[in-house]
């Protein structure tokens, strides 16, 4: 017997009726049977690594001892009928012709005196029955518990791996059948992974195709082996992440801020400032995002000091530096994780990963401007299934010549998702996301895929955000965040409950309005609003009082930077006011009506 043969006779054992309807489907598997059964047949020529097959109705196909891989004389990209009667009339053939040598061999040499090669053959013919045996199916599955995880995923890719790493952090329900094959199913993303008894992702069947199939096997493992107790988290981080970045650029950078630090203050030239730009790009060149991210901030902040402008904090410019500084001395070192270093250098552009559903509630939105020369407007939604900010930012650089960004007309355009809704509707709107992509920080991608359902609004009071609303005091008690070189700074975000606004005045000496209020547990609270010329007009509509005397208790959503409650919004009913955005929509009046 041909050495291949052998193998495809034990492949074609293995190939059981679920097997071949979850590779292709039960209505081509039926058809298949039907056309052996009016006497189509197929005659079989033996090649190293394959078997041509050859149909009476004139079709021919290439097989291998998998059905990873063949090829058929007919159109069809997918599995066809002709791979399966191949298949199938091999199967018949085999099992007739073990019978009939098996009736000879037991009256010439007796039932004992088979040959050896008859014995291969009832091993791999009563290897299928022992499949389907009780005690069969829990040993033929134990690889995907007790093998090494490590030898599964190795010819996966890095971003394979992280995306289902992200995609572990939500919910999702799985069914478990265990038959000739173990199939788990993802409920919510309605797809299937069938796994055979070899220890092997490849093998495993999913009619979803390439990148997306492989995610989903890994996924189905993963939420398989999480279900028995087992978290592979941690082991796979590693593997995640794949570092390149210019080790000479980082050591440039630590020493032309180890001068600037020697130089001081005072006595630093204004071309310090050019110096800055120029090594900003060579970190851009360099695949060091967070270390250019971090340069243009120093020098909007160098740049505040030489104008000698009122915004100018000392405090946070030695803690842009400070930071820095020592997140390059640690990549300098080269003795960081690989996880850490990937945390210090960040990446130019976030990698989204695709969640299955989000029903978001819209809280606000918020207008802003860096000191590296970014403008946009953030959008924020309370996570109603996982009670977590969810953030959309509309963002463009304006540090180079002729680039502006106008917020009123951004606020006005449309949302990528719907084309007749416009983002100033969406920042108050209750929403149903389903494939929608989202990174790590939790922002939502403007990418294709994502379907958008804008549902009925609730009313905010009946809407459970308590996991995000804060008592005064213990807004008040926030410390300055600590610095943290392996993680992002989060935003400190709260939502307090207002019975009124006491007062509100203009400080000039700050440049800042402020607004007193009482909460709903009798305590004081003053937000402050940075003055800036875009929002001349804004404030001094508040600072008049426009809307206010009427407004009664309500929420107010705020942050905290830099020691001051910066007011975003405030919500009453089923009505959003973004402070900075909305004056001129006549929202603040409205509010008050409620």
């Amino acid at each position: 017997m041909n050495s291949f043969e052998q193998k495809f006779r034990i492949f074609s054992n293995r190939c059981t009726e679920d097997y071949l309807i979850r590779y292709a489907n039960k209505g081509l598997y039926k058809r298949s049977l039907k056309e052996l059964d009016n006497g189509v047949t197929v005659d079989y020529t033996w090649n190293e690594t394959s078997v041509s097959c050859e149909l009476s109705e004139g079709s021919t196909c290439t097989l291998e001892n998998t059905l990873d891989h063949w090829q058929c004389s007919c159109p069809s990209e997918q599995i066809c009928k002709h791979v399966l009667i191949s298949i199938l009339y091999y199967q018949r053939e085999h099992v007739t012709t073990d019978i009939e040598n098996s009736s000879v061999q037991s009256e010439t040499e007796g039932v004992t005196g088979v040959t050896q090669e008859s014995e291969l053959v009832e091993i791999s013919v009563d290897s299928v029955d022992q499949a389907s045996s009780s005690t069969g199916t829990v040993s033929r599955f134990s690889w995907m518990l007790e093998a090494d995880l490590t030898k599964l995923i190795k010819s996966l890719s890095s971003s394979v791996i992280e995306e289902v790493l992200f995609r572990l952090r939500y919910p999702e329900a799985i069914k478990v059948l265990e038959d000739s094959l173990l199939t788990v199913y993802l409920v919510r993303q309605n797809i299937e992974v069938s796994f055979t008894e070899e220890p092997s992702l490849a093998k495993a069947l999913c009619k979803v195709k390439q990148t997306a199939g492989n995610i989903a096997k890994l996924e189905a493992l993963l939420r398989y082996r999480m279900q028995q107790g087992i978290d592979d988290t941690e082991s796979l981080n590693t593997k995640a992440f794949d570092l390149k970045f210019s080790l000479q650029t980082v050591k440039e950078c630590r020493i032309i801020l180890a001068d600037m630090l020697k130089t001081g203050l005072a006595r630093l030239p204004e071309s310090y400032i050019a110096e800055l730009e120029t090594l900003a790009i060579t970190a851009h060149s360099g695949n060091l995002p967070d270390i250019e991210r971090s340069l243009r901030g120093i020098q909007g902040e160098l740049q505040l000091f030489f104008n000698r402008h009122v915004r100018f904090s000392m405090p946070t410019l030695l803690n842009r530096v400070s930071k820095l500084y020592l997140a390059l001395h640690v990549l300098e070192q080269e003795k960081a994780s690989a996880i850490q270093q990937s945390q210090l250098i960040g990446r130019f552009r976030s990698k989204y990963y695709t969640v299955p559903e989000l029903h978001l509630y819209g809280i606000g939105a918020d207008a802003w401007e860096t000191s590296s020369g970014y403008r946009g407007i953030t959008y924020y939604f309370c996570g109603l299934d996982d009670q977590q900010i969810y953030t959309y930012s509309d963002v463009r650089a304006t540090y180079y010549e002729d680039q502006e960004f106008s917020y009123t007309e951004h606020y006005g355009s449309y949302i990528p998702w719907l084309p007749q809704v416009t983002f100033r509707q969406f920042a108050g709107e209750e929403v149903q996301f389903s494939a929608v992509k989202v990174n790590e920080e939790r922002r939502l991608s403007s990418g294709e895929g994502a379907k958008l359902t804008i549902l009925p609004r609730s009313e905010v009071e009946n809407v459970n955000i308590e996991w995000l609303v804060q008592e005064a005091s213990s807004i008040l008690g926030y410390d300055s965040q600590e610095v943290s070189l392996f993680s992002a700074p989060k935003e400190q975000l709260a939502m307090v409950k207002v019975s009124r606004i006491l007062e509100h005045h203009f400080e000039p000496s700050t440049q800042d309005l402020m607004l007193t209020m009482l909460t709903e547990a009798s305590e004081e609270l003053v937000l402050t609003l940075p003055y800036a010329s875009d929002w001349e007009t804004t404030i001094k509509r508040l600072e008049s009082g426009y809307g206010a005397v009427a407004l009664e208790y309500f929420y107010a959503f705020v942050r905290v930077e830099q020691q001051q409650i910066v007011p975003i919004s405030f919500l009453k009913g089923n009505t959003v006011f973004s402070l900075k955005l909305d004056l001129g929509y006549g929202r603040m009046k409205r509010l008050g009506r409620l």
